[in-house]
């Protein structure tokens, strides 16, 4: 194979691979998102607690003195997963520090973009969350 034709195939290789990493950054950090949990299900138990929280479809649901918060669980950085503290009311990223209140806004970068939050309802037993 001529230099010129791998020069230009690796090129377009990486560029491909690079967008499509793009992409799916997008696709995780700006997904719509439309559940029902079952507040009485086992499986939802965290959320009866206060400051409680559980991750479903991307959103990290979070019980706040009987308020449920529904935001995004991925670091608008660099798409990585984030994790509640509930002593602190923080989400913190772990690959990079980033750290966010349970408003979504950015506390401590290298993220400079808040995070989605999703509007949460409670319907008897049910918890819905759209956004």
């Amino acid at each position: 194979m001529e230099r010129k034709k791998f020069i230009q195939l690796t090129a377009t290789a990486i560029a491909t691979g690079t967008l499509i990493t793009l992409i799916d950054a997008c696709k995780k950090s700006g997904n719509s998102v439309d559940f029902t949990l079952d507040l009485n299900s086992s499986s939802n138990a965290a959320l009866k607690i206060n400051g409680g929280s559980l991750v479903y479809d991307n959103v990290i649901v979070i019980n706040d003195n009987g308020t449920y918060i529904a935001i995004s669980d991925v670091c608008t950085h660099q798409s990585c997963g984030l994790s509640y503290s509930s002593s602190k009311k923080k989400l913190n990223c772990s690959c990079h520090g980033s750290q966010f209140d349970t408003t979504g806004k950015v506390l401590t970068g290298p993220a400079t973009q808040d995070l989605k939050v999703y509007t949460a309802t409670v319907n008897g037993s049910n918890l819905h969350v759209t956004g």
